[in-house]
């Protein structure tokens, strides 16, 4: 069994061929699931044979579509509901055949369980790979970071297999080193995925039909808010920052996106813009799409700019031009859960832009509960590289 400090063997080579079934916990965020992609397509290219269940949280659920249809690498995807770390909890499916699917394989025991979290596990995954019961159970060690050796003490023993920190690395490619373990690879080079279906598409190119004089040319999306108010770049800052770059690209049209906790945001945005005198039009989506509907409207955007959320990373799944404003100031920690080390957009049309340097009292994080040393971003210095990131893209020779 693992366990923190002890010796590790490696997985067994055969693990993956042998497997008749996979459990994969992937207990976070939506730009978190989008960054796994790389490690789900290879497992499924190497174990075939499997039947692959996935255990992902609620708005995850929604994100990996229907049977059959855009998510390709599992057969049943599920999410658990109610105490998870606490040993109290049931599952809801993506579909009831789904859930039945997933009751059949614990029923009859997982033969290889792998957590995809790196840090501080918050969720219950260690909770849910230890009741499985697997015979080989993969995951990080609780002591990959500080904090996690603090909150996670004793997790280790959930696993049969653990993998050190390693060097500082991007998310993707951590996720990558726990299929390296099991003796696998992506065919796909690490590239992210996010299949959307040509309805969706449609739906998307139709819903932006509400500008005035329909789809505008040179459309930027914005997503101006996340869930963790450090992230946030405060609306006074932003809207000179939006203005100098819709002056400077010739922006045809500005579409706001988020989830329904982004609406106050959103409509001081559109509000402060329209009285400043924005001489584009603004559609205001936020808290007005699915999930997946967002993924479909950012594809069909020129490019978009963003908090570091989840909409950031569906841009770089789908080849959209992104620019990312972050909290966490350039030289500081890279292990940080902020920094853009580890969790940028893996792409290559990618623009992340950060605080000069931490504000007091933070020294190489940012520790505040609000908008703190994010602020510190220069709002025309920004729009600047923000303009020469968008001319130098397909944006810039968007019609």
């Amino acid at each position: 069994m693992g366990g923190a400090g002890a010796a590790q063997p490696a997985v067994p080579p055969d693990a993956l061929a042998r497997a008749a079934r996979i459990l994969v916990i992937k207990l976070d965020e939506l730009g978190d699931f989008i960054l796994a992609t790389p490690f789900l397509r290879g497992l499924r290219v190497y174990a075939p044979q499997a039947h692959i269940a996935l255990a992902v949280t609620a708005p995850v659920l929604e994100l990996a579509g229907e049977p059959g249809g855009p998510c390709p690498w599992a057969d049943a995807v599920v999410t658990p509901v109610g105490d998870v770390a606490g040993g109290k909890f049931s599952f809801r499916g993506r579909t009831p055949d789904d859930l039945q699917a997933f009751a059949a394989a614990f029923r009859a025991g997982f033969d290889l369980v792998v957590t995809l979290r790196f840090d501080v596990d918050k969720g219950g995954a260690a909770t849910l790979a230890a009741a499985t019961r697997a015979p080989v159970r993969l995951g990080y060690s609780e002591t990959v970071t500080p904090w996690k050796a603090a909150g996670n003490r004793g997790f280790d023993a959930a696993y049969t297999h653990v993998l050190p920190a390693g060097p500082v690395r991007h998310e993707v490619e951590r996720n990558l080193a726990l299929l390296a373990a099991l003796g696998a690879a992506d065919p796909g080079d690490g590239t992210l995925d996010l299949p959307l279906s040509a309805a969706e598409r449609e739906a998307a190119v139709c819903r932006l039909g509400a500008f005035p004089g329909g789809r505008p040319g040179r459309l930027l999306a914005v997503a101006p808010t996340t869930a963790i108010a450090r992230k946030n770049y405060p609306i006074d800052r932003l809207r000179p920052l939006l203005d100098r770059v819709v002056r400077a690209t010739g922006v045809g049209g500005l579409v706001l996106l988020g989830t329904a906790d982004g609406v106050e945001r959103a409509s001081r945005l559109t509000d402060g813009m329209l009285a400043d005198g924005m001489p584009c039009p603004v559609l205001d989506l936020t808290g007005r799409t699915g999930v997946r509907e967002l993924a479909a409207i950012v594809a069909a955007s020129d490019a978009l700019l963003a908090m570091d959320t989840g909409p950031a990373h569906m841009a770089a799944a789908v080849g959209t031009p992104v620019a990312t404003l972050f909290c966490h100031p350039i030289g500081g920690d890279p292990q940080s859960p902020y920094a853009p080390e580890r969790f940028r957009p893996w792409g290559d049309a990618v623009l992340v832009v950060q605080p000069p340097h931490a504000v007091a009292p933070c020294t190489d994080k940012c520790l505040s509960s609000e908008p703190h040393c994010i602020a510190a971003i220069d709002p025309g210095a920004a729009a600047d590289r923000i303009a020469e990131f968008l001319r130098a893209s397909r944006f810039g020779t968007a019609g």
